[in-house]
């Protein structure tokens, strides 16, 4: 009775499986004129490097137009806030720093969309980074200056990036990306808008 109920239960699965495959339409293909906005959230943060301590994960939003099928035009947010602990040299104290980074970006990619709702793509950005740095501790002093450590800085600011983006619905998409941004790598969740 067992091997039945196993065997219709089988049957019944591949028959409903080439039913959905005969009348498969895909979800969403990337095409010219459609418009995303996106958030995301960091998960390789770029100060990780000076073994900094997350206040807020970095977090970025974003939006994306295609201006042709292989091609699209964006821009994106970002911000982030790290504590860090510096010994300097000759220093008998350790000084703890708040470093929050503000981003903004305008991006250029290109894409390469051959499958039905996957979009693979990479390019490239420019705009500007303003930091604020907070000694959490002590008035800002010599060390400081010595370092080149200022309380605020702005800066022009360039990258690239390689990502990924996922159509889980006609409206609804998944994404990841490698770059040089608020962090070095991003994933999160979009919504095509046109």
């Amino acid at each position: 009775m067992n091997k039945t109920i196993r065997l219709i239960l089988l049957v019944s699965f591949l028959q409903t499986a080439l039913a959905l495959t005969a009348q498969y339409r895909p979800v969403r293909i990337f095409k010219h004129g459609q418009a995303d906005a996106r958030m995301g959230i960091g998960l390789l943060p770029t100060y990780s490097k000076d073994a900094s301590r997350v206040v807020a994960p970095p977090v970025s939003v974003g939006f994306d137009w295609m201006a042709g099928d292989v091609l699209s035009i964006g821009f994106t947010q970002g911000y982030s806030h790290y504590e860090i602990e510096k010994l300097w040299n000759g220093d008998k104290t350790i000084r703890r720093y708040a470093t929050r980074t503000w981003q903004s970006f305008f991006r250029f990619a290109a894409h390469y969309t051959r499958t039905d709702n996957l979009d693979i793509y990479g390019g490239m950005q420019a705009g500007g980074e303003f930091v604020a740095i907070r000694s959490v501790d002590h008035a800002f002093g010599p060390a400081e200056a010595l370092h080149g450590i200022k309380p605020r800085r702005f800066r022009l600011q360039y990258g690239a990036f390689f990502g990924t983006r996922f159509a889980v619905s006609h409206k609804l998409l998944i994404w990841g990306e490698l770059g040089t941004s608020i962090s070095f790598v991003q994933t999160g969740i979009g919504m095509k808008l046109w």
